[in-house]
């Protein structure tokens, strides 16, 4: 049976609609407060509703025509004043909006805008029709299903952002190739707490779909100019070679060896604590893994390791290199 566009529409938009919790957003967004100082932020967040680019917070003293060059935006040109603000606060859905609203003037930010898109009904605007030359960074948490449009609408505007992503967006060719160029990575919270549905239920940390969503961002993260200190030593024994691949397996981020040199394959929580001055990204397994046969069943995409007669499908895993290698 052909399913109507109006039923694949529905389900597209409900698997979309998952809410930020506010403690999330407040957790991540104020790492970067000093980045956020002096620039103009578009929040494109609530995608169930309709409305053009809205300024909803300017610095005091700036006019709407010195943060907008164009006529298309809604310039509601709220001052900065704090009793201003706290009269309109209640008024703001978007949880991005109302974190960053509150705390714009202690973080000397210059203007906070949002935008929104109905797909049912074709109103609003879409991120991928904003002029982004008239904002300097992107916050939100866009939909999962344009999630690979989303992160190449912002590289192609060379734009700053801070945006929520199913984890395995790692393993999108697209997203991945970025991160593997350094030209985006993970941002401080891998997990979220969990989200709020439309209808007010909350999804908790435990639920597969909050666990599976992190931060991606191009800001600035303390975290690539720390060196991980390695204690572990090779030996074949504890590091098997992929049956599949010239690399070796490393369970976990802290086994890294210090002395070897060759390619190893990590968990993709790696990410976290990736210097790319300490180690260089090679691959990933999707795209690495030479396909072999097992008992007549072609097998590709995933490491494998011989164990006992048999061979074990590992995780997803990313090539590195270590650059600094050490021997004692």
């Amino acid at each position: 049976m052909v399913k109507s566009k109006v039923l694949i529409q529905s389900k597209e938009k409900k698997n979309d609609e998952f809410y930020t919790i506010y403690q999330d957003i407040s957790d991540e967004v104020s790492r970067y407060k000093e980045q956020l100082k002096g620039k103009r932020i578009l929040c494109p967040c609530d995608w169930d509703e309709s409305y053009n680019e809205e300024l909803v917070y300017k610095e005091e003293g700036v006019a709407a025509m010195d943060l907008f060059s164009y006529g298309t935006v809604k310039h509601l040109n709220l001052p900065a004043s704090k009793e201003r603000i706290e009269k309109d606060f209640d008024a703001i859905k978007c949880k991005f909006v109302k974190f960053l609203v509150a705390h714009a003037e202690a973080y000397g930010i210059l203007s906070v805008s949002v935008s929104g898109y109905d797909p049912s009904t074709g109103r609003g605007v879409r991120f991928q029709d904003i002029d982004y030359s008239q904002y300097d960074i992107i916050i939100t948490n866009p939909p999962f299903s344009q999630y690979r449009e989303f992160i190449d609408t912002m590289m192609k505007n060379k734009k700053l952002f801070l945006a929520i992503g199913p984890q395995n967006a790692i393993t999108y060719k697209e997203c991945f190739d970025y991160i593997m160029n350094n030209r985006m990575w993970m941002g401080y919270h891998q997990h979220l707490t969990g989200f709020v549905l439309p209808d007010g239920t909350v999804l908790q940390k435990n639920d597969s779909l909050p666990r599976c969503c992190c931060w991606f961002t191009n800001l600035d993260v303390s975290y690539r100019h720390d060196r991980l200190i390695l204690t572990e030593s090779y030996s074949p024994e504890e590091y098997p070679t992929y049956h599949n691949y010239d690399a070796i397996e490393v369970t976990a981020t802290k086994k890294i060896p210090f002395d070897y040199e060759g390619k190893m394959g990590v968990p993709i929580t790696f990410l976290q604590k990736y210097n790319p001055e300490q180690f260089e990204i090679l691959g990933e397994s999707n795209y690495l893994a030479q396909p072999f046969t097992i008992n007549g069943k072609r097998v590709s995409g995933r490491f494998y390791l011989e164990e006992a007669g048999t061979y074990k499908r590992m995780y997803s895993r990313i090539v590195i290199r270590n650059k600094q290698t050490t021997k004692q």
